[in-house]
């Protein structure tokens, strides 16, 4: 009989489902070497234990509730297991049934005897006597507190019962820590947010897996977390879905609110940014308004189109307020013996001191005022550097350069420039004069190049070529480099490092997002991970989401006539259809299509392998990813607890 010495422990997976967590111990590793066994699972659900026994049948499978099993097999398959394994502990799994306990129950009865089922877990600590025992739940877990008539929680004793649980599970002579994990942290494609707790018998070490990902990505001198795994890696862009339009059965109000919201977040850019371009096709003066060299936005049938010229007439005497400024090309209005009429232009000068309100500016073709010693007057002009196409703004020297277009709509910026030090200097052109040269170094030449960033104190930055500042024990050096970049010409037209994944690639322009049909969320960002999913995905699934302006097939409601796109509202459309249709021909948008998430993309979410067989009907294999474990989670809390206790078995 061959034994297998790198072996640490052997688990008994309790509510084993379909086998998140037995995948992932049984990917766990440590050098390369297998660490961990599942031995045995229980489950009450015949379909759940076909699945896992097709994925895992060398482990012992129990089709029983857990609360009435006969334990004599599982402790002789344990006593058996001890012997092949000498050295590896015992470990009791225990994912308990979270759905009586989440906050995704929202508002309705919970089941009182769901959420005694931890109760159950002290016969197997007396029969089998694990070395661990480890508990995967909701955070809610730990609210574990008494119901009312109407079997609501009773927040006044929110806790009661999972500290009392807590305590007599100690009892036994085990120490006990825990952690609230988000999968996404590991490296995940989900935002999973996870209770996890671990009970250590006879002073065996705990250990918790080290933080690998966050959100935004972090790297210094001492430590390096890489950014959030998109979920867009495991999603199928080709299979696009059907139109949201023209269906036979038309989606009910709540499923198109959510569609809307989640346009308004992740094509408009947000709600404030959304309603900045909403609000300015009417006349409230605040639109970031385009050239008259780019396409014409969409004609509405108000009026809310109007070619506006920076040289103007302003009449200061009274009159209807439409008429008070015009046009430099028609006739003047009456001239008066006052002078009444000013010439508007985009070029002028500004005073900061104080002064006749009307002499603080003055034009460029009039003498200056008084100069001073003191800077004192500016020089205020239209002209910057502005992407005046899509959803351009101004963009800053130090932002990505917006997309080039075969049009000259970019000036070529030298980022080199001289920095001048002197008392409240700015830095100078290098076309310009030069400033006054003092005897002390007062100059540098400014270029891209490596450089460190020192981030304590007044450090300023310092060349690589020098000798490194003083190094502390916290982070304060940074290396700053220019890098290549990826420009997408999709969403915001944002870029992105060339050493992090390509963003989704398309034939046209299109959005994608998530849809959410849990509560009143807005959805979730394809670059980032998946929002939690649930065992409900029958009932609730998510939906893949794509706005699109391809012209190859449109609703019915959108007409092309003449190189112009009207898009029909009609009486009978709901609010949101008609706020839909609205946001449509805003954005360009020529239509929405959407679909649930694929079976072979839910278990990508939740790390199963793509070859991991599911057995039972669609609304089945959808629980079972939903109650699953996320599988990377399980390894790696496995892979941190293994290392530990190797390392303290060398130090003896």
């Amino acid at each position: 009989m061959k034994i297998d010495a790198d072996i640490q422990f052997l688990y008994i997976d309790l509510f084993c489902g379909a086998g998140g967590t037995s995948t992932g111990v049984e990917d766990a590793r440590i050098n390369n070497d297998k660490c961990a066994k599942v031995i045995a699972c229980v489950n009450h659900d015949s379909n759940a234990i076909a699945s896992h026994a097709e994925n895992h049948p060398e482990s012992l499978h129990f089709t029983e509730d857990i609360r009435i099993l006969d334990l004599t097999m599982l402790c002789e398959c344990i006593r058996l297991n001890r012997i092949k394994y000498s050295n590896a502990k015992i470990v009791l799994w225990a994912s308990l049934e979270c759905t009586n306990f989440s906050k995704a129950k929202g508002g309705m009865a919970r089941d009182a005897d769901s959420r005694t089922l931890a109760e159950h877990l002290f016969r197997y600590i007396d029969a089998l006597k694990p070395d661990y025992i480890q508990i995967e739940n909701v955070e809610e877990f730990m609210s574990w507190g008494d119901l009312d008539e109407k079997g609501k929680p009773i927040s006044s004793t929110n806790g009661k019962h999972y500290r009392r649980w807590i305590n007599d599970v100690k009892k036994y002579g085990y120490d006990f820590d825990y952690r609230i994990l988000n999968a996404a942290d590991f490296g995940a494609y989900t935002s999973r947010k996870r209770f996890f707790g671990i009970f250590a018998k006879n002073n065996l070490p705990i250990a918790w897996p080290k933080q690998t990902h966050s959100k935004s990505g972090a790297k210094d001198l001492f430590s390096s977390l890489s950014k959030w795994k998109p979920v867009k890696d495991c999603l199928d862009f080709t299979d696009e879905g059907e139109s949201i339009f023209g269906r036979k059965k038309p989606l009910v109000e709540a499923t198109l609110d959510r569609i809307y919201s989640g346009l308004i977040k992740f094509v408009a850019g947000g709600k404030d940014k959304f309603l900045l371009k909403y609000n300015s096709m009417g006349r409230t003066g605040k639109y970031n308004a385009p050239g008259i060299e780019e396409p014409c936005p969409t004609i509405s049938t108000q009026g809310r189109l109007q070619i506006c010229n920076v040289n103007f007439l302003s009449k200061h005497f009274s009159g209807h307020p439409d008429s008070k400024n015009i046009s430099v090309d028609g006739p003047a209005h009456t001239i008066t013996a006052i002078d009444h009429h000013s010439l508007v232009k985009a070029n002028f000068i500004t005073k900061y001191y104080s002064g006749n309100p009307n002499q603080m500016v003055s034009g460029v073709d009039d003498p200056a005022a008084t100069l001073r010693t003191k800077d004192s007057q500016s020089l205020i002009s239209t002209s910057f550097l502005s992407a005046y196409y899509g959803n351009g703004h101004n963009h800053s020297l130090n932002s990505p350069s917006p997309v080039v277009t075969t049009k000259d709509r970019l000036a070529f910026v030298n980022p080199k420039f001289l920095c001048s030090y002197n008392y409240k200097d700015e830095p100078k052109d290098l076309n310009s004069p030069c400033p006054t040269v003092l005897t002390k170094d007062r100059f540098s030449l400014v270029s891209p190049q490596y450089f460190i960033d020192l981030q304590y104190g007044n450090g300023t930055p310092s060349s690589i070529d020098k000798p490194a500042t003083t190094l502390t024990t916290n982070p304060k050096h940074k290396l700053v480099q220019c890098d290549n970049w990826l420009m997408n010409t999709n969403f915001k037209n944002v870029g992105s490092s060339v050493n992090e994944p390509s963003p989704v690639i398309t034939a046209n322009r299109k959005w994608h997002y998530l849809m959410n049909p849990q509560f009143k969320s807005k959805g979730g960002n394809v670059n980032m991970p998946c929002f939690t999913l649930i065992a409900r995905m029958d009932k609730m699934p998510p939906y893949l989401i794509e706005a699109t302006n391809d012209a190859h097939h449109i609703p019915s409601f959108i007409k092309i006539i003449d190189n112009s796109i009207i898009y029909e509202i009609y009486e009978d459309d709901t609010l949101k259809m008609k706020k839909i249709k609205e946001f449509m021909a805003l954005y360009g948008i020529l239509d929405i299509k959407m679909r649930m998430l694929r079976i072979p993309e839910l278990k990508m979410i939740m790390g199963f392998p793509k070859d991991y067989v599911l057995i039972g009907t669609q609304a089945e294999q959808k629980k079972y990813i939903g109650n699953a474990v996320e599988v990377n989670m399980a390894r790696v809390i496995c892979e941190a607890n293994a290392k530990k206790l190797i390392k303290l078995e060398m130090a003896v």
